[in-house]
């Protein structure tokens, strides 16, 4: 058991589940989950409101990466990122809505600085063969 403050407040974690990066991976069938905090750890997933975790009552997740994955309202979350992004016909990362709908860019200062439009009804019809920053950066290098 490792243990973190965090607003004042200690918290006992988890080490078989913290500060790993469990990135594309699914824990459905681990049965040693219920009641624990992780801290640290990994669970980004690239398919929003993936199911990560198997049904149980309490979790608590303290400055995790949980990117795209499932929380249920019972669980604590504290601190953690919980974007929900998909790849688009541009081929990056967009921020998506609740119906999975295009919103910004994730990286969206790199469009600014590379003058590609952030407004998601500009993305192309169709899925493009390179993504558009390197696209764009191959335009500007033979200028």
């Amino acid at each position: 058991m490792g243990k973190n403050i965090i607003n004042d407040q200690e918290f006992t974690y988890d080490d078989k589940y913290s500060h790993k990066d469990f990135t594309g991976r699914r824990l459905s069938d681990v049965k040693d989950l219920n009641g624990i905090t992780i801290f640290g750890s990994c669970f980004s997933q690239e398919i929003p409101d993936t199911k990560v975790f198997p049904d149980i009552e309490e979790l608590t997740l303290i400055n995790c990466n949980t990117d795209n994955i499932y929380i249920d309202p019972k669980w604590k979350i504290i601190g953690c990122s919980n974007r929900r992004f998909q790849v688009q016909t541009d081929l990056m990362d967009w921020e998506v809505d609740k119906n999975n709908k295009p919103i910004k860019p994730l990286q969206k200062e790199e469009y600014l600085k590379l003058g590609l439009s952030i407004n998601p009804i500009d993305l192309p019809k169709e899925p493009m063969e390179k993504n558009i920053i390197e696209k764009k950066k191959e335009e500007l290098d033979n200028e």
